[in-house]
């Protein structure tokens, strides 16, 4: 009877042996890859020459090959990272994670372009060096694994586009001669704002030269025209007002919307300019009813004006009610009448980002600090 238990024994523990050799354990399955350079990273290009004119095509696309062997047995998930291969992933734009079964990343120019100048502030067009790192996470229940990953470098080439002017002309203008519309990015994206009357305009590609110049196409599509001829048809005023123009260059599309007024100036007591000096305000180039300052504020007063000053002459913004809080009333209306501000307090001094919407007629004052 006992050779039989010990028999019986003996088979259970080859039995638990084999068991346990069933699958490798998940850290002799790492083990077979080397940490830094642990999957098969590629990019679509060693070199990229970043294109205005292209600005929504792929221009980096990032593979990688999963680790199927352990994705098998345990839970796998990819964070990928990407950063200025000087700063070490130190700077590194926000980790994004890849969808599962998803082993890439795509970017287009317009995103690469805006990564260089906004996350790294990479100024110039000379080549930047990039680099792309994908990690895997490993899920395992009874330790914490440490991650495997792979990086690849690459070399960026940032949009290469020369400041070229242009001037507004034609009957339309209040006065002869030329205007020049501001450039918001050079050679790409251009801005005016100010008084027509009812006529038409061109845009001139060289002061005081007609031609070439860029004309209406269809719809909200602009044409280049290089000599005067039958053909060419201009962008037409149909009233006198205050007009802002946004012109794309690059993709030769221009929108022409009138509105309330050319300038608007904020000061006040409360302000540091007092009421000698109101600052401009900055007009958003996509939103041309919206204009915006930050500055800071202390205890006084402050009211808007289409000015650079505050005198009983000048049409002004001011609040619905006198006193007004800048927490509360932040309707706004256009009077040279009632002589109403909004007042604040030593409690609510700070530094403040002021934004005036001309056509809804509303303030908002969000303090920062």
């Amino acid at each position: 009877m006992k050779k039989i238990c010990l028999f019986i024994i003996v088979l259970l523990c080859i039995g638990c042996k084999e068991d346990e050799n069933l699958f490798a354990p998940l850290e002799d399955l790492v083990s077979q890859y080397r940490v830094d350079d642990a999957m098969v990273l590629e990019v679509s290009a060693q070199k990229i020459r970043l294109d205005p004119s292209k600005r929504r095509e792929q221009a980096l696309l990032v593979t990688w090959e999963p680790l199927k062997d352990i994705e098998a047995l345990y839970p796998v998930k990819y964070l990928f990272k990407m950063d200025m291969t000087a700063n070490g992933f130190t700077t590194s734009i926000p980790t994004k994670e890849a969808g599962k079964g998803q082993y890439y990343m795509s970017f287009t120019h317009e995103e690469l372009e805006g990564m260089l100048r906004k996350n790294w502030k990479v100024q110039g067009t000379g080549e930047v060096s990039i680099s792309v790192r994908v990690i895997a996470q490993v899920s395992s229940e009874d330790k914490f694994i440490k991650p495997l990953y792979s990086t690849r470098e690459l070399v960026v080439k940032p949009f290469d586009v020369e400041s070229k002017p242009l001037f507004i002309y034609g009957d339309a203008m209040l006065s002869n001669g030329m205007a020049e519309l501001s450039e918001v990015l050079s050679g790409e994206l251009y801005t005016w704002r100010g008084s027509l009357r009812k006529g038409d305009f061109l845009m001139a590609q060289v002061l005081d030269q007609e031609f070439p110049a860029f004309g209406k196409g269809s719809g909200d599509a602009v044409v280049e025209i290089m000599e005067d001829n039958a053909a060419v048809e201009k962008f037409k005023i149909e009233r006198e007002g205050v007009y802002s123009i946004l012109f794309d260059r690059t993709n030769l599309r221009i929108a022409i919307q009138e509105v309330p007024y050319a300038q608007i100036y904020f000061g006040g007591s409360a302000t540091p300019t007092l009421w000698t000096s109101p600052v401009l305000m900055n007009w958003d180039v996509n939103r041309p009813n919206i204009c915006t300052t930050i500055t800071n504020l202390v205890a006084g007063e402050l009211k808007f004006s289409t000015q650079p000053n505050f005198s009983s002459g000048t049409l002004q913004l001011r609040p619905m009610k006198p006193d007004a809080s800048i927490n509360q009333d932040l309707d706004v209306m256009a009077s040279m009448l009632k002589d109403w501000k909004w007042r604040t307090t030593a409690a609510e001094s700070g530094r403040y980002y002021v934004e005036l919407d001309v056509q809804s007629m509303k303030v908002k004052f969000v303090k920062i600090n």
